[in-house]
Order: C-alpha cells, then structure tokens, then sequence
C-alpha cells in the first residue's frame, strides 16, 4: 500500500470503530465524494467488516509485540512513556487496517477479472487547442478532443468486456465484436456498444453531457449510488444529455449531427446554441475561464462555424454579431510557480 493508500486505510478503520474525529471525518467524507469508485470501495469494506464480525482469526494479535516492532523500525524506542497509550492506539487502528485489506482481498479477489493483474493500461490527455487520432488494439478508433483524457487497455485478449475510461470529448469508431461489448466509462454513466459510431462530450466542468449516435445503437446505462443501472437504448440521429448532479437524462432526435462531430476536423460549430453553450465550448477549447458578468446575455443564441481561429478571433466576432463585449484578464503566476487560467469576463455594451 502507498502512503495516500495507507491515510485512507487508517481513517476507514477509526470509522468502523467509532473513533474518527470531526477533521478526520470530514477527510473521509471528501475522499468518498470525489469518486463513485472511492464511495463504493468504502461501502465493501463496510461489508467486510461486518461479515467478518462472524470470523475468528487463526490466533489473536499480539499488541504489545506488534508495537515493539513497530518502535525499533521507526527508530523511537528510546522516547517518553507518555507517548504509549497514543501509540498503542495507533498501531492497533494500523493492524485493523492490513487486516481489512487483507480481508478486502479475500472476500473480493474471487469476484475479480483473472485478467485485471496483468492488464497494462495507456493513458493519453491530448494538449488544448489540438485533437489527436487513437487505434485501440481492437482496431477501433477514438478521435480525442482538446483537453481530454482516454484510458485503455493495451490489449482486449482474455477480457469479457472492452473497457475504456474516457474524460472530455472523444468520438469512437467502434470495431464490431458481438461476443465482447464495448463499454466507455464516464462519471455515473457507462456507454455500452458492440459496433457504431458515436459522440461523447463529457469534460469534467460541463454542466451535462451529451452523446450524439451517428451509426449503429448504444445502450446508455446510469449508475445510482445504491449500484443499481437504468439501460436505455439510442437509434441513430438521437442525442442523449445527461446531466450528472441532477441524475437525469433526455433524449432527443436531431437530423444534422454536424456541430457534434465537426471539431474532428479542427472545428468550432454552434448552430442556435445558448451563451453556455458557447462558453463551454471555448472553456474547453482554448483552456480558459468565462465568466458571464451580465445576466442579460443569458438569452443570446448563437450560430456559426470556426476553423482553428484565435480565441479573441472568435470573441470579436461573438462581439460583432450581439451586444456583448468582452475583457481578458491574463494569466497569473501563482505560489507553486504554476499559472492560473485566463480569464474571458462576458458583459453588455
């Protein structure tokens, strides 16, 4: 287990045994919330441990033995006696620990892909203002939008299912394979395929996102908290928009596909889009921050197509074609000699 592994192991333990205090549970709490995966791993140990209430371990836990070692590794033998009672507390919360990810192993490993060990992954996040070209192993292919991320298996050999993890836009050519379904992952969503052609718009700050079917079907399955799915089955022409905070999803049929598949060849399409719309886009596009300052704007609607134009390119003829104008607040260096995003600030004139 690494060091992060080790600070989650530990808090989950004090949880189980009812001893986490206000910070540690808020800790626990925020780690649980930033990821379905992280909630869900935090409800099987839950499990475990009450399963493993009606276990009896081969022989009980020499404490006192389990410290001393404990001391010689870290090099604090020789310290105060005062020190005892916290580290005896701390080495038992460490014990019930392993014993819980050992216990995790084997309640779980059984119910694991034999193939999942020796699985290698890739990982490419595509530079923003580019879009790149991918041929999975299958011989499918994935166009991946500015800024996005896909994460895939090296190989499909031996998996029942063709898994990939996607964050951001990618638009997927699918090589048909009816005894290994294709699924995409995006956050409480699973996009399930064998062979088609479709369009996944999923950046991490869209508000929703959408999957736009251009050939074949795919069957979109929601995840719940509880772990439950809800499968609906798209056609061709039909756009999906799901909106994660809410849990909720509406389908819709659009005769011309275009404006979600033209950034494949360097465009920016917006065919009577709201100024959201239109902020997010750029947003992802170009890496930067909008912000509408006038709520006015709000109405606005825009159509047009940009073929690899410059940001203020682009905002000056939004700005010829509405009232609206626009400030840009450059980027700020910031203490960790990182830099912060510009900033768009969209208003009246």
């Amino acid at each position: 287990m690494n060091s992060e592994n080790d600070d989650i192991y530990y808090l989950i333990a004090k949880s189980l045994s009812g001893e986490l205090n206000e910070k540690e549970s808020s800790q626990l709490n925020s780690w649980k919330s930033a990821d379905d995966q992280n909630f869900a791993e935090y409800n099987d140990y839950k499990r475990i441990w009450k399963q493993s209430l009606r276990l009896a371990l081969p022989s009980p836990v020499n404490l006192p033995k389990s410290l001393a070692a404990t001391h010689k590794k870290a090099g604090i033998i020789n310290r105060k006696h005062f020190l005892l009672p916290t580290l005896v507390q701390i080495a038992a919360t460490l014990i019930f620990a392993i014993i819980l990810s050992v216990l995790y192993n084997l309640f779980l490993g059984s119910n694991r892909d034999p193939q999942s060990k020796s699985v290698v992954y890739t990982q490419v996040k595509v530079t923003y203002g580019t879009q790149t070209r991918i041929e999975l192993a299958d011989g499918s292919v994935v166009h991946l939008n500015s800024g996005s991320t896909l994460r895939f298996p090296n190989s499909f050999k031996g998996m029942k299912t063709r898994n990939v993890e996607l964050s951001g836009e990618g638009h997927f050519t699918v090589a048909k394979n009816s005894g290994q379904p294709f699924i995409v992952d995006i956050p409480k969503m699973q996009i399930k395929v064998v062979g088609t052609t479709f369009n996944v718009d999923a950046y991490p700050n869209n508000s929703a996102f959408t999957v736009a079917l251009i050939e074949g079907s795919i069957q979109l399955e929601k995840k719940s908290e509880n772990g439950s799915t809800n499968s609906i089955e798209m056609k061709p022409n039909e756009v999906a928009s799901f909106q994660p905070a809410e849990n909720q999803l509406v389908i819709r049929t659009e005769e011309n596909l275009n404006k979600y598949t033209a950034w494949i060849e360097g465009k920016i399409v917006f065919g009577n889009d709201p100024v959201a719309t239109v902020m997010q886009k750029l947003e992802n596009w170009y890496n930067v921050e909008i912000e509408l300052s006038d709520k006015k704007l709000e109405k606005y609607r825009f159509t047009g197509t940009f073929i690899n134009e410059p940001l203020e390119q682009v905002l000056n003829i939004l700005n010829l074609t509405s009232r609206m104008q626009y400030d840009i607040i450059p980027a700020e260096k910031l203490g960790d000699n990182s830099y912060s995003k510009r900033k768009i600030v969209l208003k009246s004139r």
